[in-house]
């Protein structure tokens, strides 16, 4: 309970401030070129900035909780982790296969207006996560035409 009482008036906190912040932002209304111009640009600066502490804070909580709840579960049963590694196992094989595929070669690309020619291993890596996300579409259409199967002639 301690716990939910803490983030709670995190929460509330962030709240506020991000609701001040926004206030700020928004009654900043200056023309462009005007004396005040240069302080809009600061309020604009701290607003960007304040959405990257949140931004960062969200990507941290979605990684540690997780991984809290993991290694909980870990050591009140370990049993029921056995599903959770399999599903790691699977998605790792999944990635290892698409980055196996993958075309890194310049020609997979068109080219660009400004020369800026990517490397080839920004290329497999960026045709990794295509693959990636082609497999895991697949098996998830294959996975509800079966589930819908079953159900038939269940």
């Amino acid at each position: 309970m301690q716990l939910r009482k803490i983030l709670g008036i995190l929460t509330i906190v962030l709240f506020v401030v991000t609701a001040i912040i926004m206030v700020m932002f928004y009654t900043q209304v200056v023309p462009l070129g005007s004396p005040q111009d240069q302080m809009a640009h600061g309020v604009t600066d701290m607003t960007m900035g304040w959405a990257y502490v949140l931004f960062g804070l969200c990507a941290l909580l979605a990684i540690a909780f997780p991984i809290w709840e993991f290694v909980k579960q870990l050591i009140d049963d370990p049993k029921s982790v056995i599903k959770t590694l399999v599903t790691i196992v699977v998605i790792a094989i999944v990635f290892f296969i698409a980055y196996a595929i993958a075309d890194g070669s310049i020609d997979s690309i068109l080219p660009l207006a400004d020369n800026n020619v990517p490397t080839e291993g920004e290329l497999k890596w960026s045709g990794a996560g295509l693959n990636a996300l082609y497999i895991i579409l697949g098996l998830s259409v294959v996975a509800v035409i079966y589930a819908e199967v079953a159900k038939k002639f269940n």
